[in-house]
């Protein structure tokens, strides 16, 4: 039996950067991307294997579509802030103003209730609700638009959580 060596994360965003033209999609596995993208090869799983073993199957038919492939002229830094096409680079302050973030935002608001996590002041309290990344944007951007990553915090709370603090107030 043919041992199966892992491919990299990054390869499988390249890929399915490349025929769908996204390498990251809010709650949706990297391997149903990827799938997806084989899909538009013409290569669609058999019903008896899963995603994952599907991808690792097509390895090399990956790895053969994305060697030719050279980097983005853009900046390492640049490459891997995008969460998505159109969207604003995440570490911007322009990412803030995106569609993409206030529609996810106002999700957050409606899941968790507009009340602080961290000291449970609410807007009848006087407080200013801001929804807050656990996990910093600038230091993961590909967590940017996911909701699992997002809290609600006071806005007092939220400045003094800052971008060094990884606490999750849920």
């Amino acid at each position: 039996m043919k041992k199966i060596q892992k491919i990299s994360q990054g390869m499988l965003c390249s890929y399915a950067r490349l025929k769908i033209g996204v390498g990251y999609r809010a709650n949706t596995p990297l391997y149903d991307l990827v799938c997806e993208a084989l899909a538009k090869d013409g290569m669609s799983p058999p019903i008896n294997v899963s995603n994952k073993m599907w991808v690792f199957q097509n390895q090399d038919h990956i790895k053969t579509q994305i060697k030719g492939i050279k980097k983005s002229a853009l900046p390492a830094k640049k490459r891997i802030t995008q969460a998505l096409p159109n969207t604003p680079n995440v570490a911007s302050k322009d990412f803030l103003e995106s569609f993409e973030w206030r529609r996810l935002r106002m999700e957050a608001l409606k899941k968790y209730s507009p009340r602080c996590m961290c000291c449970g002041a609410t807007p009848k309290d006087g407080a200013v609700m801001n929804v807050d990344h656990i996990k910093p944007r600038k230091l993961f951007p590909a967590l940017a638009l996911d909701i699992s990553n997002l809290q609600i915090l006071c806005h007092e709370c939220n400045h003094g959580k800052g971008n060094w603090d990884q606490t999750d107030w849920r």
